[in-house]
């Protein structure tokens, strides 16, 4: 709007960004993304990166508050990069993330779609069932937490509102252990200390938590006795594991070597029990993924009959889910301990109709190319579907394709591929997987026409 210096402005916000900063313009229409500006609020900004088509702002001054602001619930919310949204009310939170959707497919020229009502949470708190937790070594001792927003600065945590409240408090328990038995954080720059990461999961239904320590040596400096005072001290833990690793990824094929208990911890998704090991990919947010499968395996409309694809299974939580209301489903997955999951998960249920290939994708859909299927679930990392798989399901014309996504610009590209190969976008429907976090997850139903 109106410069006063070389680099302070006084801009209004017009729109959201899709990680929730405010889209603002100058005068001469240069576009500055402003963090913490909420859409219809004016603020005194400085631009403090510039790129050739738009730059970067922070707030120096708010000149007005939306009504729709409200103060974040968790003290760390302006350092800490595991929310973006906790400044917002919850209602536009979600009316954002639906209009995130709408917003790609009027893009894409589908203004028929209409998009359903989002699926949101009654209580969007402490629903994490994952967390990660990264170490660093403070001068008063261990600090553990996430990530400050864009960098690898460790905030370290005091609470926290989105993983759930028993994990928090093993957290706690792990970082006072650590310092109390002279457990030091890995420092990557001279080498030094043990300790990387924690994985820490936590089952719903059946409130049980494992953990994975990712560290840097073959052993933890006096492990037998931190292990003891941990499982002592925590009742609900039922399995610890420890890895000496480069990978701490959910990727990571380096071993475990369980110290305490079991690999795994059992929960619930829709009747079926599922084992969930330390590395399995599940869906993080357990109560919205029983919503997301039941709208997806809705999509399907299925009779009993049909044959049916998931490809990415993951531990197989998709194909279990519908088993019983299809006449076979195939679940394809490159991560071989998910396979093996899966397959556990498929017997633990007594689903004989559940057949499990480890591999890649577009490798074992080409083996398949000559069998007919009636559906497809597709549920990609972020970084969407490889072409040659794309190409895979249009030369195989499977009639209906269910696409769960967590990133809508790789969808968009996916389903435009779709479209343009003779399949036609029926329905879409948001389901808010990661409340006070940028993040929507969408399930897209498609049939060729």
């Amino acid at each position: 709007m109106s410069e006063t210096e070389n680099n302070i402005f006084v801009v209004r916000a017009v729109d959201l960004t899709h990680d929730g900063y405010g889209v603002t313009k100058l005068e001469d229409g240069y576009t500055v993304f402003v963090e913490d500006l909420l859409k219809g609020e004016a603020a005194q900004i400085e631009i403090i990166e510039r790129k050739k088509s738009y730059g970067f702002g922070k707030v120096i001054e708010r000149l007005n508050r939306s009504p729709y602001r409200q103060a974040p619930k968790c003290k760390h919310f302006y350092d800490c990069g595991g929310c973006e949204l906790m400044h917002m009310d919850y209602d536009v939170q979600t009316a954002f993330k639906k209009y995130r959707l709408e917003l790609m497919l009027k893009k894409m020229g589908q203004n028929k779609v209409i998009v359903e009502d989002i699926i949101s949470m009654v209580n969007p708190y402490y629903y994490r069932n994952k967390v990660e937790i990264k170490f660093a070594q403070g001068e008063k001792g261990i600090k553990a937490g996430f990530f400050k927003a864009k960098s690898h600065l460790v905030v370290d945590l005091q609470e926290c509102h989105i993983m759930h409240k028993k994990s928090f408090e093993l957290l706690n328990l792990i970082r006072n252990l650590a310092n109390q038995f002279g457990i030091k954080a890995y420092n990557s720059k001279d080498e030094t200390g043990v300790l990387k990461s924690a994985v820490i999961r936590e089952s719903h239904k059946f409130k049980e938590i494992v953990v994975l320590f990712n560290i840097a040596t073959d052993k933890l400096p006096k492990e037998e006795e931190f292990i003891e005072a941990l499982t002592k001290n925590f009742a609900e833990l039922k399995g610890v594991g420890v890895c000496k690793t480069l990978d701490e990824s959910g990727l990571s094929e380096e071993e475990i070597r369980l110290v305490y208990g079991r690999d795994y911890i059992k929960e619930e998704l829709l009747n079926k029990q599922f084992e969930i090991g330390f590395r399995s990919f599940f869906q993080v947010n357990t109560l919205q993924a029983e919503r997301l499968f039941k709208k997806a395996i809705e999509y399907g409309e299925f009779t009993g009959k049909e044959r049916v694809i998931d490809a990415y299974c993951g531990i197989g939580s998709v194909a279990i889910s519908l088993a019983d209301k299809v006449n076979k489903v195939f679940g394809i997955e490159i991560i071989k301990s998910a396979i093996a999951d899966a397959k556990r998960n498929a017997r633990l249920n007594g689903i004989k109709n559940a057949l499990f290939e480890v591999g890649n994708v577009d490798k074992v859909m080409l083996k398949w190319k000559e069998y007919k299927f009636d559906c497809i679930f597709i549920d990609p990392p972020r970084k969407g579907v490889s072409k040659s798989l794309l190409q895979t399901i249009i030369k195989m014309k499977i009639p209906k394709v269910v696409y769960i996504s967590c990133n809508p610009a790789t969808l968009a590209r996916d389903l435009q591929y779709l479209v343009d190969n003779n399949y036609e976008i029926k329905k879409v429907a948001p389901v808010d997987m990661f409340p006070q976090t940028s993040h929507v997850e969408s399930i897209t139903l498609l049939s060729l026409k």
